[in-house]
């Protein structure tokens, strides 16, 4: 058994003064700070701005749609009711209220996009994963409309294969709504084009399928290949565009190896599949990952910073977060075709595991873990 020696008492108060410090917030090298938007709320999972300064919010396992308003002040106030509440949810593993996102005219139309896991009754009314659409007005959501309906969910219980159900939604520069699908545990279903999942998805805000699409099919508008925008994923968990070019960058969760990040490209095969081979193939027809991590760190938000709240050099780098080590990773891209010239894994490093992250309308990264939402602030 080890027994601490006692330290002198200089020691002592540096360490006082050092805990006092950190009690606000850990400091990187490059001199941010996570400071907190608000604590204590049931795991956030994604966020969602208006430019007006509310923050959008979904509840993984409640199946609330939260709003706090003057979210990008000092005096933030996260309202007591529910936008909406979607249900009955599966919480299963992985499953819940995932993804959120908000029309780009929400200021006129109040539309607010949903995608989340149902929880099944019966025969009639099956365990599956739905895109909603609900009107906002006065903070208030009204009219839930399925805009696509009986998405893959895997198990039709509360056990079984529960995971890889992506869920991350967002309109893209051309307009069209972007979802990402995973393979739901079961990787054959990544190259089947007559399967939902292992695939992004790019579909009209009315649910239609864009006759643009790369798969479009115009005897069946309906089927699945008609709604496809890239296959052969695993469990892609966050889309994001650049600012600039449109181009579309995820992340991507890998077996026990090969997380990965992308460059999603209409019509192009990812390479998972039955075989259960990830990270870079160098195959003729497959798309390689432009990063690849050997060691899973489970790739979580991403998102570009557009900014002038940091200082010049950030200016439209790439960031993405990760659940298992809780750090946010910084990538500059050196031409506009995306090529990587260098990656930071240690930009910043938070106490707990990151979901979501966006750049909000002051010029802030935000960011989420299973209890709250912070800001990162530049201090130096």
């Amino acid at each position: 058994m080890l027994i601490k020696k006692s330290l002198p008492l200089y020691i002592l108060i540096i360490n006082i003064v050092l805990t006092l410090i950190l009690s606000e917030g850990n400091i990187s090298e490059a001199g941010f700070i996570a400071e907190p938007v608000i604590k204590g709320i049931e795991f956030p999972v994604t966020i969602s701005f208006t430019s007006d300064g509310r923050l959008f919010f979904t509840e993984r396992c409640s199946g609330k749609v939260r709003v706090i308003e003057k979210a990008i002040t000092s005096t933030p106030k996260l309202l007591p009711e529910p936008v909406f509440r979607f249900g009955p949810v599966s919480c299963y593993f992985e499953r819940g209220l995932l993804g959120l996102t908000l029309d780009p005219q929400f200021g006129k139309n109040g539309f607010l996009y949903v995608y989340y896991s149902h929880k099944g009754s019966g025969h009639d009314d099956p365990y599956r994963h739905r895109l909603m659409r609900i009107t906002v007005k006065d903070n208030k959501g009204s009219n839930p409309v399925a805009i696509l309906d009986n998405l893959p969910i895997g198990s039709q219980r509360e056990w079984g294969h529960g995971n890889h159900n992506g869920g991350n939604i967002t309109f893209g520069t051309d307009g069209k709504l972007y979802l990402s699908i995973g393979d739901v545990a079961e990787p054959e279903n990544s190259m089947d084009m007559q399967s939902f999942a292992g695939k992004i998805l790019r579909l009209n805000s009315d649910g239609t399928a864009p006759k643009d699409n790369p798969f479009y099919d115009q005897s069946k508008p309906d089927s699945p290949k008609s709604y496809i925008y890239a296959y052969g994923l695993r469990n892609s968990f966050d889309l994001t565009f650049h600012p600039a070019t449109g181009i579309l960058y995820s992340t991507e969760n890998g077996p026990d190896i090969n997380d990965e990040i992308n460059i999603i490209y209409a019509g192009k095969n990812y390479g998972w599949g039955p075989d259960r081979i990830s990270g870079k193939q160098n195959k003729k027809g497959l798309e390689d990952p432009i990063i690849v991590y050997p060691s899973t760190i489970a790739p979580t938000g991403i998102t570009f910073y557009t900014g002038t709240k940091y200082p010049s050099e950030y200016r439209d780098n790439l960031f993405f977060a990760d659940w298992n080590n809780g750090n946010i990773h910084r990538v500059i891209l050196d031409n506009r075709k995306g090529v990587v010239s260098k990656v930071d894994d240690n930009f910043f490093k938070h106490d707990d595991g990151i979901v979501d992250m966006v750049e909000g309308p002051d010029g802030l990264i935000y960011f989420t873990d299973q209890g709250g939402i912070y800001r990162l602030i530049y201090k130096h």
